[in-house]
């Protein structure tokens, strides 16, 4: 029997032990059962801006101006 894939588009699909880690989980059927809701798709709207440049006074970025062309999150 094989494991079904999980939704792709959002996240990672495997979640690997970290080796530095000090402590390890493991998954253990508890009888409560969760139904995981299936994730959306990314969803890409036109977008009209008053100008793609960022100004920002940081003090910890050494410049006054950047360019972001994204706008929100895609790591859900």
């Amino acid at each position: 029997m094989s494991t079904p894939l999980p939704p792709r588009g959002r996240g990672t699909a495997t979640n690997l032990h970290n080796r530095f880690a000090p402590t390890l989980s493991v998954a253990e059927d508890d009888g409560w059962y969760q139904e995981v809701p299936q994730t959306q798709g990314t969803e890409v709207r036109i977008e009209t801006a008053k100008t793609i440049i960022t100004r920002n006074s940081s003090p910890d970025i050494p410049f006054d101006r950047a360019i972001n062309p994204y706008r929100g999150c895609e790591h859900g």
